[in-house]
């Protein structure tokens, strides 16, 4: 071999070594530098949005979103929301068609805002990009080679459908060249939702496992978040309203509820109801002045009474009191097709005579054949009508269990006379149906004249026909505010992706170590509510319909450890299958489908059932399990780990079965070894209290934890090879 051969050999060899070098120097780097993070629609956002729609992906429910295009479908067509029905039209057709757009639309957030839903292009949608993703490569597809201009810094692509651009790594989409300008200015001086601490504060009580939030600005400080779950007579639109201004909109005045009653009394044609339904007068009293306290209507109110006492030459206080129950409201019945006219009414105690305890306050007349009786101090009325409807309390009568007021006789006579109830109506039943008894405040109506909701938010619903609100008061201060819709989400179907070039899962397949022995399950249809059995062999996992024919069967990692729990994941009434495997944690829906984040397969081994814990009754679930050596995991249904976990693994001992139990006033969560050893944690996975109790012989198959007053008075029964054995337990 040549010198020089030899030579060019050498060099071509240090060359490889110091490219090898290079780009394990480079991969390193690019490494350690700080990814960029995916975008938050939120951050571009302006304050001056009244209406926020936000879709956390459009793999969420398809239920959900064929529930959002409905309202979009049916609200005024002058309005912005037919441009966001358009828009997701356009989604879907670019998810189904370009591999990169899907992507994008199944992961990223999604949120539409308008500042004035009258003003079809004053609106905008802005999508969460992904670190890895370019806004030219997905709008390529969609509207190619358009004409951009800058603006502030930013590049403004110009078209005549749409116009687009990238601010903050969130790809921002409008008809309206003027709003994405807005939009680059809002941001560039911070004004977004993200710096607002009203708005974050309610969006922090959203649920993180609903994909579709609709956000109404109340008024300047206060934002109502809503989410929908459905139900058999409907949609209801759920969300907590965190009110700044205690009298700020009539939604604030709320109490806790009774049974309601006056649409026993009311006539058929009432097209709006604002009622106040609690269990006594005392309890609404006290709602009324926290309501107007430190108002004008405060202070004339206590004044009239005072006035009114002197002329009367009588107590006002014992006058008006004594004959009222926990039940008043205002209504506005349709009297023909062109005049409709408000009423107040007030609960009637018993069968007391409301009339004659009132007689100071009525003008002197003989008995009136129609016991309707005119007023001479209407005023005296005031701030006992509700805020939602304007009401001269001029004519009062009793009837029914209650008195009604009116600015004339003519509707108290139409009352009289009316053989259909509101009781009869359809669509008032089904509102009832679903709506909560602890409701202090109900609120029904088919028009839209009156607006106790911001115009953006009656916009979106006043196509749905007849529908109503309930309004409740929470522990903590918060206000429960619930719309319930006549609308009915019939399924959908899922939309395919494009194809992949290569596969992207790998099925596994059945161990000669994997168990065969069958078993099976009841589980509930939710749609039908009849009884549907699953059935587990090896790693194959099968439904059975009622009829005992097969629905489906999939391959799962092998045999389920302990049950099959239900459990409603989305919110939505909907029930999903979880449980665990040697592998792993899976949650399917009941078309055998995994919901995103599943299965959830940690690479130590599955050592225990499934715990499901929903503390609260909110369907908030903690999914609890035994991983490993002594290890215990607590994920959320979106398949991520739950924030505040803190459990600490203090023995090597592997957890074969997990429970929860309240004892006293406390959530104890129970976890029991393969050696029968037991810990005792708090919610948040610390340790609770320490035992030295053993399970002498426990097999892992059944366990029953009986609750005492306390931890030491807490007995556990539990299967063992010689039997049934119960435990005293003894904690410290």
């Amino acid at each position: 071999m040549s010198e020089s051969s030899f030579d060019t050999r050498r060099v071509l060899q240090i060359s490889l070594v110091l490219l090898a070098l290079g780009t394990i120097i480079f991969a390193y780097l690019r490494l350690s530098q700080p990814q960029k993070t995916v975008g938050n629609p939120l951050e571009v956002i302006p304050n001056s949005a009244s209406l926020t729609c936000i879709i956390d992906g459009m793999n969420g429910s398809s239920n959900e979103l064929e529930l959002l295009r409905t309202l979009l479908n049916s609200s005024d067509p002058t309005c912005s929301y037919h441009g966001w029905s358009q828009m997701l039209d356009r989604f879907d057709s670019l998810r189904t068609t370009n591999r990169s757009w899907y992507d994008v639309l199944q992961t990223a957030g999604i949120a539409f805002q308008t500042p004035d839903p009258f003003s079809p292009g004053n609106w905008s949608a802005s999508i969460a990009l992904p670190a890895d993703m370019r806004a030219n490569e997905l709008m390529e597809a969609w509207l190619p080679d358009l004409p951009k201009r800058e603006f502030k810094n930013q590049q403004l692509f110009i078209g005549t459908t749409a116009s687009w651009c990238t601010i903050k790594n969130c790809l921002v989409i409008s008809p309206s060249v003027a709003v994405l300008e807005d939009i680059v200015l809002q941001t560039g001086n911070n004004n977004v939702l993200s710096q607002q601490e009203s708005f974050l504060q309610i969006f922090e009580t959203r649920s993180k496992d609903v994909p579709l939030h609709i956000i109404a600005k109340m008024n300047d400080a206060d934002w109502l978040p809503l989410e929908p779950v459905f139900t058999k007579y409907g949609t209801l639109l759920n969300g907590y309203l965190l009110s700044s201004n205690p009298t700020g909109n009539p939604m604030n005045l709320a109490a806790p509820g009774d049974a309601i009653a006056i649409h026993e009394a009311l006539p058929e044609k009432t097209t709006f109801l604002d009622a106040m339904h609690c269990a006594e007068f005392d309890t609404m009293w006290t709602a009324l002045n926290a309501y107007y306290s430190g108002s004008t209507s405060e202070t004339f109110w206590s004044q009239a009474w005072q006035d009114m006492g002197d002329t009367c030459q009588c107590d006002l206080n014992e006058t008006l009191l004594s004959w009222r129950t926990g039940e008043q409201g205002c209504a506005v019945i349709e009297l023909t097709d062109s005049l409709s006219e408000p009423v107040a009414y007030f609960g009637i105690r018993d069968t007391i005579n409301a009339i004659s305890m009132l007689g100071p306050l009525l003008e002197l007349q003989a008995q009136p054949a129609d016991g309707i009786y005119r007023v001479a101090f209407p005023q005296v009325f005031q701030r006992n009508t509700l805020p939602s409807v304007s009401i001269e309390h001029s004519f009062i009568m009793q009837h029914n269990g209650y008195l009604f007021a009116a600015a004339a006789p003519s509707v108290l006579k139409f009352i009289q006379g009316a053989n259909s109830k509101l009781s009869g109506k359809t669509e008032f039943v089904n509102f009832i149906e679903q709506a909560s008894n602890a409701s202090g405040r109900l609120i029904f109506q088919s028009t839209t004249e009156i607006a106790l909701l911001p115009s953006s938010l009656m916009s979106l619903i006043k196509g749905a026909g007849n529908w109503g609100i309930t309004t409740e008061k929470n522990k903590s201060g918060k206000l429960l505010v619930s719309i319930g819709l006549p609308v009915k989400v019939k399924g959908v179907e899922t939309i395919q992706a494009p194809e992949v070039s290569e596969p992207t899962t790998i099925t596994s397949t059945p161990t000669e170590t994997q168990e065969s022995n069958e078993r099976s399950w009841p589980v509930i249809n939710h749609n039908t509510q009849e009884k549907e059995t699953l059935r587990n062999s090896g790693n194959r996992l099968e439904l059975l319909g009622a009829d005992g024919k097969s629905l489906w069967s999939i391959e799962i990692s092998g045999p389920v450890l302990g049950d099959v729990l239900q459990i409603d994941a989305l919110k939505n009434n909907k029930l999903q299958m979880a449980f665990t495997t040697a592998s792993g944690l899976y949650i399917i829906d009941r078309n055998g489908k995994a919901l995103p984040g599943f299965p959830f397969l940690p690479k130590p081994p599955t050592t225990s059932p499934l715990l499901a814990a929903d503390y609260d009754k909110t369907k908030k679930y903690r999914l609890v399990f035994g991983v490993g050596d002594g290890l215990l995991f607590n994920l959320g249904v979106d398949g991520n780990p739950t924030s505040g976990w803190k459990f600490k693994d203090i023995s090597t001992e592997k957890i074969i079965a997990v429970q929860t139990q309240k004892i006293g006033s406390d959530d104890v969560i129970f976890t029991f070894s393969d050696q029968g050893s037991i810990q005792l944690l708090k919610r948040t996975g610390e340790t609770k209290a320490i035992t030295n109790t053993k399970l002498d012989g426990f097999d892992g198959k059944t366990i029953e934890i009986i609750p005492g007053n306390d931890l030491n008075t807490t007995s556990i029964v539990y299967s063992s090879g010689a039997g049934v054995k119960t435990a005293q337990l003894s904690a410290e």
